[in-house]
């Protein structure tokens, strides 16, 4: 798919290094496998997990490993395992933390060796370094522990005094692969060091322990108001912690212990990880009282759920960096209940909201269903609790601006939040796009539509802003029963100036949140 948005990690390069842009020309050139054999000389590791992160210092033919790279690169890695581990103690997890391959020292971690054929600027872009990595394990099956990979990159500019590189060096994480950058003198004992020094140590190391945290299963998610005023807690990790790591107080949050709970590289045990999961929310009632958000309801599952988060997205922080989140254990009988404070709320004021429904797998399989709401004066307005919806048999699509592909317009009707419509981008055409729908062989009578977004919460490319809903008795003459603006993501409910009765309801897309060419929507219903 074109349009997945999944990259959205990308603004890491422009966030954590100075490089300038420029396409690489690994498109240009052959792949050639590396040929580098595996590199353990005398050192035996081990480990008592199950599973191991697999750690690759990828070297491109212009460039040479920098000196130490074992010991600096080993040093990093297992403090930042400990700094996870007690993470994990302090959210009631016990010590545990991902798995490394490590000397009877504890330290020195095993990373593999990759020389690269071509030159740095051909790795400007993540692709090309995944198809070296899995040509190498490939070759050597049996140095293979996981599913999560860290590749570093080497770069021999010292950017610690000023120099840069010319072209981007991947610094994001992508499905269960992170990949981050070394360079000369890059030491965890810089850490907290006055000056360049110890900036771009806090920067590059709390940066490659963020993506990592990536490449481990974690979104992006910052602390609630009081964490952030508590020195024992500061910064989460996985918010803005690339510029807080060693500096100044930052933590895990337990958001994200629950997430890495269920990560493959922190079993002791061999099982059967990321296996398919369907869940669905059957029931939900939110509210806003004596300052709490109250949201409880009901959920199915295909497989259990060892914990649930409640994750709240301001819609100008849509990848979720300074997202509040509450998370809890599942209640009897696939119940959950929470009160999420409102003073807990960093911004508020007049906001757009997501709520995240996440729930954590026991397979390490993490699914979620989203809803929108805003603030309004400081105050919740919550309008996502369950309507009646009216059935959808003999339901049809009669009309549609453009699809792409296998994003067919009929996917707003199958009942499953994770397919959608979407419009071309092959041949993208400007708005107004439209989806019509008729609502079987007689009219209906409704008070309003419900839609469901794409289920990402970020890319607002495709994600419709303004719109306006007509209804027809026959498919021809339409009257306008409602002009408004959808929320960024989630379920959303859009009640008409009173009851309508009809056969065909539209809905016109007038803009995306990008100002692009694109539309989509997941679910379509009517209450």
């Amino acid at each position: 798919m074109k349009r997945n948005y999944n990259l959205f990690y990308i603004v890491i390069i422009i966030i954590l290094t100075t490089f300038a842009c420029k396409k690489g020309t690994g498109e240009d050139n052959p792949i050639i496998p590396p040929v580098s054999p595996p590199v353990t000389g005398n050192i035996v590791y081990k480990s008592d997990y199950a599973y191991n992160l697999n750690v690759v210092y990828f070297v491109p033919n212009n460039a040479i490993a920098n000196a130490d790279y074992e010991e600096r690169i080993s040093k990093i890695l297992i403090e930042g395992q400990k700094f996870i581990s007690n993470g994990m103690k302090s959210w009631g997890f016990g010590e545990k933390s991902f798995g490394l391959l490590k000397n009877a020292e504890n330290t020195r971690v095993k990373i593999h060796l990759i020389k690269a054929p071509l030159n740095s600027d051909a790795y400007a872009n993540y692709p090309a370094i995944e198809t070296l990595v899995k040509a190498y394990f490939q070759q050597n099956p049996q140095e293979l522990k996981s599913e999560h990979y860290l590749v570093l990159t080497a770069s021999n500019k010292k950017y610690d005094e000023g120099e840069t590189d010319t072209h981007a060096i991947p610094y994001y994480g992508v499905g269960r692969w992170c990949y981050a950058v070394d360079f000369p003198g890059l030491k965890y004992e810089n850490l907290g060091k006055p000056g360049s020094v110890g900036e771009k140590a806090t920067v590059y190391i709390g940066g490659m322990l963020h993506e990592l945290g990536h490449g481990i299963n974690l979104p992006h998610n910052g602390p609630s108001a009081s964490q952030a005023a508590n020195p024992a807690f500061g910064m989460t990790l996985m918010g803005s912690g690339n510029y807080t790591y060693g500096k100044s107080p930052t933590f895990l949050s337990y958001f994200d212990a629950a997430t890495l709970n269920n990560c493959q590289i922190f079993s002791k045990e061999v099982k059967t990880f990321y296996g398919a999961v369907t869940s669905k929310v059957t029931e939900i009632d939110a509210k806003y009282l004596n300052g709490e958000i109250i949201v409880s309801g009901k959920y199915t599952s295909s497989s259990p759920a060892s914990h649930i988060t409640f994750r709240n997205i301001e819609s100008s922080d849509s990848d979720g960096y300074a997202s509040i989140t509450f998370t809890t254990k599942p209640g009897a009988d696939n119940s959950f209940s929470v009160k999420m404070p409102v003073s807990e709320f960093i911004k508020k004021g007049n906001s757009n909201y997501t709520l995240q429904i996440f729930f954590h797998h026991e397979n390490g399989t993490n699914t979620s269903t989203s809803y929108a709401y805003k603030f309004a004066d400081n105050i919740p307005v919550i309008d996502f609790g369950d309507r009646t919806l009216l059935g959808r048999t003999g339901w049809t699509i009669s009309g549609f601006s453009t699809a792409q592909g296998s994003f067919v317009a009929t996917n707003v009707l199958d009942g499953n939040a994770n397919t959608y419509w979407h419009t071309s981008w092959d041949n993208a055409q400007p708005h107004p796009h439209f989806i019509t729908i008729k609502t079987g062989a007689s009219a209906v009578t409704a008070n309003g539509l419900s839609i469901n977004t794409r289920q990402d919460t970020q890319a607002g490319a495709g994600k419709i802003k303004d719109f306006r809903i007509e209804t027809s008795n026959d498919g021809t003459n339409w009257t306008t029963v409602y002009n408004g603006t959808m929320a960024l993501n989630g379920v959303q409910y859009f009640s008409f100036n009173g009851a309508k009765t009809f056969n065909y309801i539209k809905i016109v897309s007038l803009n995306d949140y990008l100002g692009e060419k694109f539309a989509s929507l997941s679910e379509v219903n009517l209450y």
